[in-house]
């Protein structure tokens, strides 16, 4: 299975400059945890970076200073990992845990955004996995059963 079929494509974006308070409240109206941060000078949105819930409090109690006086790009987290659509989910999930990550930007063959991956869309298809295999195990176990 490819990240491209499991991930969201409706993604939250924000540029840079954008004020910090302007992308809290987006994330709060969208129920989300991430902002993807996007430099869209080439014509089409290339991931710079991530800003999360945590970097918003840890942003702003670091730099002793309100939501409305700092930009995504004062805390966001720089050069994110990104996954490519067709990357599989064993290696996307090998690489989310070597960078100890939940959330991850996805991208075209072009690096235009295209969508976002977390944890949360990642159990649901290794759950569908799992089950199909348990359902392959189990008919192996009653086809002995019925051969015996």
């Amino acid at each position: 299975m490819r990240i491209g079929e499991i991930c969201s494509r409706d993604v939250l974006t924000a540029e840079p400059s954008d004020a910090l308070a302007k992308c809290a409240k987006a994330m709060g109206e969208r129920n989300v945890g991430s902002v993807v941060v996007v430099d869209r000078s080439g014509g089409f949105a290339r991931p710079i970076g991530i800003l999360t819930d945590r970097d918003i409090l840890r942003g702003q109690f670091d730099r002793h200073s309100d939501l409305y006086c700092l930009n995504a790009g004062d805390v966001m987290t720089a050069n994110p990992l990104v996954l490519k659509e067709d990357c599989d989910v064993r290696n996307a999930i090998d690489c989310m845990g070597q960078r100890a990550v939940r959330r991850v930007p996805v991208v075209d063959s072009g690096g235009e955004l295209v969508g976002i991956v977390t944890f949360d869309d990642l159990l649901p298809a290794i759950a569908g996995q799992i089950a199909a295999i348990a359902g392959l195990v189990s008919q192996q176990i009653e086809n002995r059963r019925v051969r015996s």
